[in-house]
């Protein structure tokens, strides 16, 4: 195990340990168990409705030929916040919570798509979101057109690799050639 997730944590179980001290002082160490069992089974059932109600909502997306990200990201969340709340700690209930909670939901889905965009490729993301809207930044505002001048205009001429390169003479003489000689007679 790494020093960082070591590092993340013990400051974790310092706040899951500071919180449970924290209810405890507040409403005694009984209802503080009345809450622990009262949160893991409202855990166990949100966690069978919204595994549930996320299949139904993906399948559907796929049946109706829709990109099911946002099912996808809605299920997660219901799912995640159902497992935050089974576990034991005061810290897991409120994540649980915030995650189970419609109206936090709603404020979190953002957050967990602009992470996955992060995480995946951008077909990927197409396939799960549809078409992507690209915002651009406010760009600089350009420099003042000076005008156009004969000082800006450089001559050249582009030669192919793969044919010969002719002279400008060539040029002339094919064409004029090909407009003096008229049909030619077959022979």
């Amino acid at each position: 195990m790494s020093y960082r997730t070591r590092l993340t944590l013990a400051v974790y179980l310092l706040a899951e340990l500071a919180a449970f001290a924290g209810v405890v002082m507040a409403i005694g160490i009984g209802w503080t168990i009345v809450v622990f069992l009262a949160t893991g089974l409202v855990g166990a059932v949100l966690l069978r409705v919204n595994g549930v109600k996320a299949m139904r909502a993906y399948r559907e997306a796929i049946l109706e030929r829709k990109p099911p990200g946002q099912a996808v990201v809605t299920g997660v969340l219901g799912v995640s916040g159902a497992i935050l709340l089974l576990l034991p700690g005061i810290v897991t209930d409120v994540v649980g919570l915030l995650c189970v909670l419609p109206g936090t939901r709603s404020l979190l889905r953002p957050l967990v798509t602009r992470f996955l965009e992060k995480q995946m490729d951008s077909p990927t993301m197409t396939r799960f979101f549809g078409p992507r809207v690209v915002r651009t930044q406010e760009q600089a505002q350009p420099p003042p057109d000076r005008g156009f001048t004969t000082e800006d205009v450089i001559e050249g001429e582009v030669v192919d690799d793969n044919t010969r390169a002719r002279t400008r003479e060539d040029d002339d003489t094919t064409t004029r050639s090909r407009h003096d000689s008229g049909p030619k007679p077959l022979s």
